[in-house]
């Protein structure tokens, strides 16, 4: 019974762990950008597979060789995160600025010359599709001590349970953040629809650089 309400612990503790601030940024500009809910919800579930694969390999070296990661190494992690974040908001905002298309437009009123700048929104360009897997799979890599933590004693002894378990967590990480992005493209969807999705997209890539910036300062003043 106890080895089962720890790995059910597992699930609950993966779709809690769904919700930390900088896999929410990063999913958001994702799914923001898609505007469409299944395919958010398909960014969500690989974002979950990457963050999930790396985290069970990693996580089950350290614990089959009894590694211990220094702080130091932790806090790179965590500055590399906060790095990527500014990344995916700058190209999130960059993107957004190169769809609109900005003109003069010159007319006449009763022989007085007037001139205006026209914006005009162009749909997005989906040539070049960025992998949700490697932004997961970077987080995992920098939230494995932390999640090796929360493995149950009862199940720490075994490779095999200590597999299970993180494999539930996957399970429930990929689940959350499937169904928050599914929500969050819903409301993409509806923000097209009237005309707000380059105001979503903006707050979205904003936000994705000011927690970057906010990760980034303290990890460097905890080296």
């Amino acid at each position: 019974m106890e080895f089962t309400f720890a790995l059910v612990s597992g699930f609950v503790l993966g779709t809690i762990h769904a919700f930390d601030a900088d896999h929410i940024t990063a999913v958001t500009a994702f799914s923001g950008k898609a505007a469409d809910a299944r395919k958010a919800a398909f960014y969500g579930v690989v974002w979950g597979l990457g963050h999930s694969a790396v985290l069970i390999v990693f996580g089950l070296v350290i614990m089959a060789f009894r590694f211990v990661i220094p702080p130091f190494i932790e806090s790179v992690s965590e500055a590399v995160i906060g790095l990527m974040l500014v990344g995916i908001g700058a190209w999130v905002l960059a993107g957004l600025f190169r769809r609109r298309k900005i003109h003069i437009h010159r007319h006449e009123h009763d022989g007085v010359e007037h001139i205006h700048f026209h914006s005009h929104f162009q749909k997005a360009d989906h040539r070049h599709r960025h992998s949700m897997f490697l932004v997961g799979a970077a987080h995992g890599l920098a939230g494995t001590a932390s999640v090796l933590v929360l493995v149950p004693i009862t199940l720490s002894q075994s490779l095999l349970a200590s597999a299970a378990f993180l494999l539930l967590f996957g399970v429930g990480t990929m689940t959350a953040m499937g169904i928050f992005a599914y929500l969050l493209g819903s409301v993409a969807r509806m923000a097209a629809a009237g005309r707000l999705l380059p105001v979503f997209e903006g707050a979205a890539g904003i936000a994705s650089i000011g927690v970057g910036a906010l990760w980034i300062t303290n990890a460097v003043s905890s080296m």
